[in-house]
This record gives structure tokens, sequence and C-alpha cells, in this order.
């Protein structure tokens, strides 16, 4: 199934994919071009029915004109509020679009997993080998839960 983009959405590539070819890897990761990308991606195929989504929209399209003074001349306090905007988009896609980040499940699996790893091996009486049976239980049920996600078009 091939997604169809919108104008807005073309335009923000575009300009992403710039300061990417002039950026080096490091760089491209210190400002989250990829993610950005996909928000960009996510919040196009929601600004139909969403207004938050059309006022991200906005937001997204001022962080992608003001990328290239953020890079030239680097001022923390803009980096910062640039990446809490990003955030800020994010924490909005999970909680009202049931969006998910890669590796969510995973992380919260693990962690359960491990809790549950400590009750099977105080159980038999040696924690120690319980931890591992616990993080293996909760990686397994974690990446499940992930490919799923992704199988459903739910992951950001």
């Amino acid at each position: 199934m091939m997604e169809v983009y919108s104008n807005w959405y073309d335009k923000v590539v575009k300009e992403i994919n710039l300061h990417k070819d002039s950026l080096s890897k490091k760089e491209a990761k210190k400002y989250k071009l990829d993610l950005l990308l996909r928000v960009a991606g996510r919040v196009d195929h929601f600004s139909a029915e969403c207004g938050q989504c059309q006022l991200f929209q906005q937001e997204i399209t001022t962080l992608t004109q003001d990328l290239g003074n953020l890079v030239q001349m680097p001022d923390k306090a803009k980096r910062q509020s640039y990446l809490k905007t990003i955030n800020n988009t994010v924490k909005h896609l999970q909680n009202h679009h049931k969006l998910i980040t890669p590796g969510h499940n995973i992380g919260v699996w693990i962690s359960l997993g491990t809790g549950i790893g400590v009750a099977i091996g105080a159980g038999m009486g040696n924690i120690a080998a319980g931890i591992p049976i616990g993080i293996a239980i909760g990686v397994a049920i974690g990446s499940y839960l992930d490919k799923k996600a992704k199988k459903e078009g739910r992951v950001i």
C-alpha cells in the first residue's frame, strides 16, 4: 500500500533532505532529522481530522525553515526549543493517535520481565537464575508487540 502525502509534506521532505545532505551523520542525528521526517509524515496523515496535528504542521514548517540558521549558528536555547517541539509532537501522536516509537514495547517488557524473573528466581530459590529468564520473556513479548504495531502501521 502506497502512502499519499500532501504538497506540505513533500516540501518538508525536500527541506530536511537539503540539510541532511549538507550535515554529517552525527549532526543529522543531533538534530533528529530522521525522526522529524517520520513525525512529519504522521502529522500529515492525521492533519485532515486533527486540529492539533494541523498546528504541528505549522510548527514543523517553522522548524524546517529555521533549521539552516540553527545549524549555522548553534544556540543552545533554540536547539532545546527545536527538540522540545519534536518531543511534544511525538507525545501527541502517542497519546491521541495511539502510535509508538520503535522499540517501545521491548523496553517496557524487558523491565516487566526482569520483575517477573526476580519472582521466578525467588520461587526457585535462586534470584540470579530467574532474572535472565524474565528478561528473555520480556524480549519475546516486547518484540512480538513491536512487530504487531509495525504491521498495523502504528510506529512513528
